[in-house]
């Protein structure tokens, strides 16, 4: 194990978690889940995406969240659980509104889904639009994490990461279902396995698994395959999902070699030059983590997401599919 990852094992923090009412046809899905990856909100908060990896599932959950007392009440009402001969191994969601979804297969290609309007038990879909290794053999390749990152008039604009290719693309899909693939980051790129960017659009992050580090990139300047990050973040292990709060001045990074999150703080919300974890909190039992932890990059969280509110930190892994914290007690 590295020092990195040695260092990540000491927790500063256990916050207590939130306690979530899940209906029983919901705690049964998310029990047939398996190992999962990903979890990603709707833009309404209304929808929760959790990706069965092993049973190449998604699993959309109904999700109720109400501010209206001192600490948030979250309700998971119901559970859709989605298949598809276009899902195999998902690993990354993104949301380009609440009724379309992005997945990026680990051993397929990235696909985007026309969802259901309401609940309904299972669902066999097929996607509405395909980034196939046989239409970009030479630069798409183990698509993971996937990010909405720019949504017009014309249609919208996807960051993938490609794992084993180590490289970031670019995806411009337009409302005639044209795609246009271009290059967006390589230099420095060792197993990205995360991407997320601030709320005001200005930074990118992207969880390098082999450097034991996050790049963060400023997208107010153009990115190309020769573009340094503007901020490296070191002290993790094996960075998997990660959010930024809404005011961008904390960075949420889950540890997937550990059973830690770890937050990243910029007094000034500008992410530049080295800098190490302000803190991080315990998000598993130790005993829950080791019974997963079959190699060093396993067995911590591997989906996180903020709420739309900024409110509740939500999450994800194996042997704890879901697990929902208050922003307020980890800053």
């Amino acid at each position: 194990m590295s020092s990195n990852a040695a260092q990540a094992r000491t927790p500063d923090r256990t916050p207590p978690p939130l306690m979530a009412r899940i209906d029983p046809p919901a705690a049964q899905a998310l029990a047939r889940l398996g190992r999962t990856e990903d979890v990603r909100l709707s833009p309404d908060n209304r929808r929760l995406a959790v990706a069965g990896y092993a049973a190449n599932t998604c699993l959309l959950l109904d999700i109720k969240i109400a501010h209206e007392s001192p600490t948030p009440q979250i309700h998971i009402t119901g559970a859709t659980e989605l298949t598809s001969d276009d899902l195999c191994e998902p690993h990354g969601f993104d949301f380009v509104d609440n009724d379309t979804l992005v997945v990026g297969n680990r051993m397929g290609s990235v696909v985007v889904f026309d969802l259901p309007q309401t609940s309904t038990g299972s669902l066999t879909l097929t996607a509405t639009h395909r980034i196939t290794r046989a239409n970009w053999l030479r630069r798409i390749h183990s698509p993971g994490s996937v990010l909405v990152n720019k949504v017009d008039s014309d249609g919208y604009e996807l960051l993938v990461c490609n794992n084993y290719r180590k490289r970031i693309t670019r995806h411009r899909i337009r409302r005639d279902g044209r795609i246009q693939n271009s290059m967006a980051l390589k230099k420095r790129m060792a197993i990205p396995d995360g991407l997320t960017k601030s709320r005001d659009g200005h930074w990118l992050a992207i969880s390098n698994h082999a450097t034991h580090s996050v790049l963060v990139y400023d997208q107010r300047r153009k990115l190309s395959p020769r573009t340094n990050c503007s901020a490296e973040l070191t002290g993790v292990a094996y960075p998997h999902g990660l959010r930024f709060s809404p005011d961008g001045r904390h960075l949420f990074v889950a540890d997937a070699g550990a059973p830690l999150v770890h937050v990243y703080h910029a007094p000034d919300s500008t992410w530049n030059g080295p800098r190490p974890p302000s803190h991080n909190f315990r998000v598993l039992p130790d005993q829950t983590f080791e019974a997963a932890h079959v190699n060093p990059s396993e067995g911590g969280p591997k989906g996180l997401e903020i709420d739309a509110n900024g409110t509740i930190l939500i999450v994800t892994c194996e042997s704890q599919p879901l697990t929902f914290f208050s922003v307020a007690d980890l800053i």
